[in-house]
């Protein structure tokens, strides 16, 4: 009769310690040394009395459940880990304590190149990362001071995580295990949407056969199926929709794919760039057939309903749409083209790099503005400290919102301002609170052609990172 889990484990450590009085210890499973590891103790002192927490990892042919005290028998990893959200807001990086995701997937077997994980939580949802994610920690990461895109990112592991600073997580708010992405020093943060909380399951999957999407513009380059998948998780830039035959689709919106190709901004801020777009260009996405299909850069500008899908009802194409097909409810029918192998970016010859309009205000306004980074300098620029929610006084330099405000002059009628940021984001405020607030400001940041919006005495949803708009309601 096999043994339980539970059973191979409690021998495994009491061989452990016997060998411990001789020359050698074998280690229960052979790690790495990119991070820093420690040695679990004989007797674990988080181990809460009682624990009913369980993850199981599984695959086409295993099921290991583990529970929180089982999980602290096994190596331990621990480093940093900070989040930044989608709106911009920085969680500094804090010390976390947990097992390497690539040390559990080796209880199981361990993974290829052509596989990869999908990370469930408590209430389903679930995010899916790459082998060279599980593997070698590839990750885009940002300063914890400035929230820019670090060049040269640290070392990186992704681990589930059961402690925060020496204490076990808190359920209420993070579920006794969740994911974290660490380094060595407390130096950088990633992106919000991959520390998923309450986390139960890990299903290791074959992704079957790979694929690339080849990008040409201004910065030309492959995206492969894994860094594809990655981005279409939930959480990150899923675009969905149902079809008229109730079929889900599921993948990335063109506009942010052609962000990656259209100038050197690929992942930070304003990826897609505004500025070329209102100047004028089109986009080629091509099938391996040759079939093209044109749109207009204007078309795509943040229409997540125009979209490259890489599933159907959760699962791969077709063999005629394999690996990727337009979608979404603003296609014609003609133009949802399959099998596609490679989207063009035609530029503009002489780009118009912060000339063109990068700010708007519309709505219930007597004049439409659509500003450029130099019209925004022509006007008062002033240099002011305001509390910033979380950082305290912080000194910014930019434009009174009241001066833009009064610049599209208000009509009667209006209450309301709906501030939105590049990837989409927005939040809704009061406009009689905005007119009585001396000091909000469209602020100027390091990245040319980024604004903030800079409001004190407001909640923190409103300090917008990346603003391109406002619209009056």
């Amino acid at each position: 009769m096999r043994k339980s889990l539970f059973q191979w484990l409690a021998l495994a450590v009491v061989i452990v310690l016997l060998a411990a009085c001789g020359d050698t210890a074998a280690p229960v499973i052979e790690t790495t040394e990119e991070v820093v590891l420690v040695e679990p103790t004989a007797e674990p002192t988080l181990i809460p009395a009682g624990s009913s927490v369980t993850i199981e990892i599984v695959t086409a042919t295993e099921t290991r459940s583990l529970t929180l005290e089982e999980l602290q028998q096994l190596p331990v990893t621990e480093g940093y880990a900070g989040i930044k959200s989608s709106t911009g807001r920085i969680t500094p990086p804090t010390l976390y304590t947990g097992v390497a995701v690539r040390d559990l997937i080796e209880l199981v077997g361990g993974i290829d190149e052509n596989m990869g994980i999908n990370v469930v939580a408590d209430d389903g949802y679930s995010i899916t990362f790459s082998y060279n994610q599980i593997t070698s920690g590839e990750f885009i990461t940002y300063d914890p001071a400035t929230g820019n895109e670090l060049a040269s990112p640290p070392e990186l592991t992704l681990i589930v995580a059961y402690a925060r600073d020496g204490e076990l997580l808190p359920e209420d708010s993070d579920g006794s295990l969740r994911l974290a992405i660490i380094s060595s020093e407390n130096n950088q943060v990633t992106d919000g949407h991959w520390s998923v909380k309450w986390v139960r399951g890990i299903d290791v999957r074959d992704f079957g056969e790979d694929w690339l999407l080849h990008m040409e513009g201004a910065m030309p380059s492959d995206i492969d199926r894994a860094s594809f998948e990655s981005c279409s998780a939930p959480g990150c830039h899923v675009a969905t929709w149902t079809d008229d035959s109730a079929q889900d689709w599921t993948g990335v919106s063109l506009w942010l794919l052609v962000g990656w190709a259209d100038d050197e901004i690929q992942h930070e801020g304003p990826a897609f760039n505004e500025s070329l777009a209102y100047a004028g260009y089109t986009v080629d996405v091509v099938s391996v057939d040759g079939y093209t299909v044109t749109f207009d850069a204007a078309r795509l500008l943040r229409n997540d309903n125009i979209f490259v899908a890489n599933k159907v009802n959760g699962n791969p194409l077709n063999e005629d749409n394999f690996p990727l097909r337009l979608a979404g409810s603003d296609l014609a029918r003609n133009e949802r083209v399959g099998a596609i192998a490679e989207i063009i970016v035609h530029l503009p010859e002489a780009p118009a790099y912060g000339i063109d309009p990068i700010f708007r205000i519309f709505g219930l306004v007597n004049a439409e503005q659509n500003l450029s980074e130099a019209d925004l300098h022509g006007m008062e620029v002033v240099e002011i400290t305001a509390e910033h929610p979380r950082n305290g006084p912080t000194p910014y330099t930019g434009v009174y919102l009241n001066a833009l405000l009064t610049l599209a002059g208000v009509q009667d009628g209006a209450t309301t301002l709906v501030l939105t940021a590049v990837d989409g984001y927005s939040t809704e405020l009061p406009l009689a609170d905005v007119l009585n607030c001396p000091e909000c400001l469209l602020a100027f940041t390091d990245t040319p052609g980024s604004l903030y919006s800079v409001m004190p005495g407001f909640e923190g949803a409103t300090w917008v990172h990346d603003i391109v708009s406002i619209e009056v309601k």
